[in-house]
This record gives structure tokens, C-alpha cells and sequence, in this order.
């Protein structure tokens, strides 16, 4: 989670980095955000310093721990404004349905490279309602 706050910060210097962090652990804490079967975790939380929804996409190879749900592959740290709500959880689904396909966990997995990652994760979840 702590490459996760520094790749955000990059993105969005407003967010600093170790409340991110914090926010981030905080919201773990209160219960694993692992997709069951998967090996994808969703970390997420609300900040007043976010302006806008902003993620980091990051796949671990070899897999790395995480907390109490053993090793991940793939994580999607979510970050967004303090007051969003339905978009939040609307967001949070889209990255659920595309990690929870088979198919499409499997082809997300097989990409080497940060731009493929991405533009195979987007291409799936432009797909979803």
C-alpha cells in the first residue's frame, strides 16, 4: 500500500502520501478488502484532499503478502473526494466484476508491461454498465 500512496502522490500532489497511507491501513483494518478467490485486493478510502477519483493498478510479481489475507497478485488502490458516495461504490464494483472473470483476472495477470495492465483493465471495465 505504501508504492500504492507514492504512485497517487506522482498523480496528484495534493494527497500526501503518508496520510494516504494511514487512510489506506485504517480502512484494512476494519476489514480485508480481498476479493474472495482471487488474489486481488481493492484498498480504498476517502480523502479531503482528493479532488477527483484516482487509482493505482499494481501487479506483483512474485505475488506479495497482504495482511491477514495472505499473498495478492494484483492490487487497485482507490482514492476519492471525502464526500463521494455512489460513485465510490460504483467504482469499487466495476474493479470487482472485471477481477472476479476468470477470463479476464487470467489476461490481466499475463501482461508485462505498466501500460498493457492498464489498457487491458480499462478495455474491460468500459465494458461493465
Amino acid at each position: 500500500m505504501q508504492h500504492a500512496a507514492q504512485i497517487i502522490h506522482q498523480e496528484s500532489k495534493s494527497i500526501d502520501p503518508r496520510k494516504l497511507l494511514e487512510k489506506l491501513t485504517e480502512r484494512e483494518e476494519l476489514g480485508c478488502t480481498v476479493i474472495d478467490d482471487t488474489k486481488v485486493a481493492l484498498p480504498h478510502c476517502r480523502i479531503d484532499e482528493c479532488q477527483a477519483p484516482i487509482g493505482a493498478l499494481l501487479r506483483f510479481v512474485p505475488e506479495v503478502s497482504f495482511g491477514n489475507a495472505g499473498a495478492v497478485t494484483l492490487a487497485f488502490a482507490l482514492v476519492v473526494p471525502a464526500e463521494t458516495h455512489e460513485m465510490h461504490l460504483q467504482i469499487l464494483k466495476t474493479i470487482a466484476v472485471v477481477c472476479s472473470n476468470p477470463v479476464q483476472l487470467s489476461q490481466l495477470l499475463n501482461v508485462r508491461s505498466p501500460t498493457k495492465l492498464r489498457g487491458t483493465f480499462l478495455h474491460y471495465a468500459r465494458q461493465i454498465d
